[in-house]
């Protein structure tokens, strides 16, 4: 009788502990997922703040043909078609209206640090093209090369250009530029022009922080 006793108290005890143990893991779990939810809950306000304050600014400047997009929670992208933001066939030059059009872009993201410092975590620029080659072009990386310069280019010009704007040294640092060449074009090579030409873009793609990394950068500046 005591063995059988103490087989059941055993058994007893190890459905407590494996009870107790669910308990502490559907806890966990439910904290986890609130926190989860109310970072992103952030991030979704602070994203939706930074798309209104670009639209709006982009509406004063004149700035038709731009769109700004949200992607998620986290990230919204400013995209810049070919004929705004303009390049030769196959060069990465800036010409005169490119320029033109980046330095009435280029304060407003400059500006936009100054509004929310805290929220920001990265700003980005994305060359894009499409599939098409130029004749005797035999580089297939030709593509991924051309939208990488042109991306350069654009974040030199900000950088030779705006060196004296208060907020440039933190763009800097916060900046990356990248080509993503034909990556994210729908359309094959051999589709129309009018098609093709939606590929050919420029992406200034805008990163804003969780909660915990607003919390962490707090902490340290007060540190």
């Amino acid at each position: 009788m005591a063995t059988g006793n103490t087989k059941e108290s055993f058994l007893f005890s190890m459905v407590d502990m494996i009870i107790s143990l669910l308990v502490i893991f559907i806890l966990l779990l439910v904290v986890y997922l609130r926190s989860e939810i109310s970072a992103s809950d952030v991030a979704k306000s602070k994203t939706d703040e930074i798309k209104d304050f670009l639209e709006k600014k982009i509406t004063e400047l004149g700035l038709s043909g731009i769109h700004v997009e949200k992607l998620d929670a986290f990230n919204l992208a400013i995209i810049v078609p070919e004929e705004i933001l303009q390049f030769e066939t196959g060069k990465t030059e800036l010409n005169q209206s490119a320029r033109d059009f980046i330095n009435k872009l280029a304060p407003i993201l400059l500006d936009l640090l100054s509004k929310d410092t805290e929220a920001i975590a990265q700003i980005s620029v994305e060359g894009h093209t499409d599939h098409k080659l130029r004749a005797n072009v035999f580089n297939k990386f030709y593509n991924w090369d051309l939208s990488q310069a042109r991306a350069s280019a654009v974040m030199k010009h900000i950088f030779q250009n705006f060196s004296d704007h208060a907020w440039l040294n933190h763009f800097r640092k916060i900046s990356l530029f990248g080509g993503r060449g034909p990556i994210e074009c729908p359309f094959p090579e051999t589709a129309d022009e009018q098609l093709t030409k939606k590929c050919r873009t420029v992406k200034f793609k805008i990163r804003t922080k969780s909660k915990d990394e607003i919390e962490v950068m707090k902490a340290s500046v007060s540190q």
